[in-house]
């Protein structure tokens, strides 16, 4: 069991994505995410979280750190197709 926890803001199931894919675009272990810096806010640093569900649902995923295995997701969407073909790129360098 991982200790990551995950604190979904209702604007956060807006785009159609569920609880558990949240989860699978973190956990793949087959196809891990891309982490990137988004903006920052105030004093909180915006993530975005690009990954691949189990099913092959290509999602980002907005999350700000809140401590070392804690993170409040604020959204999660569809990757546009210019962030999976980027997304996409990155992963066949690795």
């Amino acid at each position: 069991m991982t200790p990551l926890q995950l604190k979904c803001v209702d604007n956060a199931f807006k785009h159609g994505v569920t609880e558990d894919e949240i989860w699978e675009v973190f956990l793949n272990r087959d196809l891990p995410c891309l982490i990137l810096l988004y903006k920052k806010n105030g004093t909180d640093k915006i993530y975005n979280a690009f990954g691949v569900t189990e099913a092959g649902r290509y999602l980002v995923t907005g999350f700000v750190k809140e401590t070392e295995y804690s993170y409040r997701v604020i959204h999660a969407m569809d990757m546009k197709k210019p962030e999976r073909k980027r997304f996409n790129n990155i992963r066949k360098k690795r």
